[in-house]
């Protein structure tokens, strides 16, 4: 137990410690002071960017969260009787059983501004991998590890449920299973994508400034005319690259809206204003999540999540004193360290532990056991009741589940793969990636196949060194 206890304790120590040689250490925050236009302008110029904002791990890890909460809010799970005794599982989305749901979207669709501080916290690492001399590749391929690491184990175990579950149960429940754990991976890809791209995006920042998002933004609103005009295209999937990566860009001036963070203001009310003139009078949908019927504004995403980024971008400049001084008393800043230190396992897990509450629903209403009709009063006074659940189920996942991440994020940085390499690793990442988002888990032995892919890159792009990384975790080189 004592041994078990230091190395806990130590874990601990070296997750909150920090080093005054190691800009990018997790307990120091900064105070970004008003620079020169010209600095802010070109990252890379900028020795001040590689400090660490605390409210940007904090703005991540809270993103994280939100959207566990927001998914399983939409879950609308209840029973309905059957007449003779007994219940049957009823399941369905909330954003269609009640539509005026899909306002909270504007709330709970926080994936903008996960790419935002997610855009700003790449090129903080990518700046400092160019200050220390290092490579693309090196630096890509410690990334992809990063990513691919902790979602490998997830989809390994759900291959074999689908396996396992062949023989007993019906192809609809076995489909709707696997779909709920393989769809969320769309992030995983697009993040992949923009990861890979941001020695680009940090370019046109150098060259563009502010301006730098606007070729991005320019071309999500020609890919959302085409699409309005013609909902079958092709080419609408491009947003799936060029809102994100607008985004993202637009988190490169983080420093600089910081500095000028009193004028929050107006871009809340420009982001909202603009929402609200989309979906008005535009052909954009209310919710901010795909909804069945509906011109989608998430896959794939329109130009509305810029603007809705844009606001919540503006929300967090206006309370960003305030938080930066919470988040200086470790009781609040421990949990933005777990959380970042865990938040791919979090995310990637989070459906499993509400597909076995499920699985337990359907058990008990089998013999007896009714719950709440979704949409209900009792339904939503019980919501609190239904988290505690699924916390106390994702619980021992997480604890088995996240020293994956741990360990990946502990991994040494030099990996020394060639930059063809590397660049190769990333494009089938995202395809193997992409080709599971699409079709999931079923047929097993192609899903099989994807998955083998997934695992050979984690061993190709692993560090030539083993030696054991002694320094602290860098939470701006997670995803999360």
């Amino acid at each position: 137990i004592s041994v078990r206890r230091s190395r806990r304790t130590a874990h601990h120590d070296e997750l909150m410690s920090h080093s005054s040689e190691d800009p990018g250490a997790p307990s120091r925050p900064i105070t970004p002071a008003i620079v020169n236009p010209a600095d802010t302008a070109n990252p890379v110029a900028n020795p001040d960017l590689g400090q660490r904002d605390r409210v940007v791990d904090a703005v991540r890890a809270g993103a994280l969260v939100v959207v566990v909460a927001g998914h399983w809010l939409m879950a609308a799970i209840g029973t309905e009787s059957t007449g003779d005794g007994a219940y049957r599982l009823q399941i369905s989305n909330m954003l269609e059983l009640r539509p005026w749901t899909q306002w909270l979207t504007w709330v709970l669709q926080v994936m903008p501004l996960f790419f935002i501080v997610g855009g700003f916290a790449n090129a903080v690492s990518w700046q400092r991998t160019q200050h220390e001399g290092g490579r693309w590749a090196d630096w890509i391929a410690t990334r992809l590890r990063r990513l691919l690491a902790p979602t490998l184990p997830m989809l390994a175990v759900w291959l074999l449920i689908v396996v396992a579950a062949q023989p007993i149960l019906e192809r609809r429940m076995i489909h709707a299973g696997h779909r709920l754990v393989s769809k969320p991976l769309w992030f995983l890809g697009v993040y992949l994508v923009v990861t890979a791209i941001t020695p680009l995006l940090v370019r046109l920042q150098a060259r563009l400034g502010w301006w730098a998002a606007a070729p991005w933004l320019a071309a999500a609103v020609l890919i959302d005319v085409i699409r309005f005009g013609d909902h079958d295209t092709a080419l609408a999937g491009l947003n799936f690259v060029f809102v994100w990566a607008a985004l993202a860009q637009a988190g490169m001036s983080w420093e600089r809206l910081v500095a000028n963070r009193h004028r929050w203001w107006l871009l809340v009310a420009g982001g909202y204003t603009a929402l609200v003139l989309m979906v008005g009078i535009g052909p954009y949908s209310i919710s901010m999540v795909g909804v069945a019927g509906e011109v989608s504004n998430m896959a794939p995403p329109s130009v509305a999540l810029v603007a809705l980024g844009c606001a919540q971008l503006g929300l967090i400049l206006g309370c960003w004193g305030r938080l930066r001084r919470l988040l200086d008393d470790d009781r609040y800043w421990r949990p933005v360290v777990k959380v970042g230190a865990g938040g791919m396992t979090l995310y990637l897990w989070h459906l499993t532990a509400l597909a076995i509450a499920v699985c337990a629903v359907a058990l008990g209403a089998s013999v007896g056991v009714a719950q709440p009709t979704p949409g209900t009063a009792l339904w939503w006074a019980t919501r609190p009741l239904w988290f505690g659940v699924l916390i106390a189920i994702l619980f021992p996942i997480l604890a088995k589940a996240a020293p994956v991440e741990v360990r990946s994020l502990l991994a040494p940085k030099l990996t020394g793969i060639h930059t063809w390499a590397a660049a190769l690793g990333a494009v089938a990442g995202v395809g193997a990636i992409g080709y599971l988002v699409v079709e999931g888990l079923q047929p097993v032995g192609r899903a099989a196949i994807a998955i083998a892919v997934l695992a050979v890159l984690i061993r190709w792009l692993a560090p030539a060194s083993t030696a054991e990384h002694t320094g602290p975790i860098e939470l701006d080189e997670q995803p999360a």
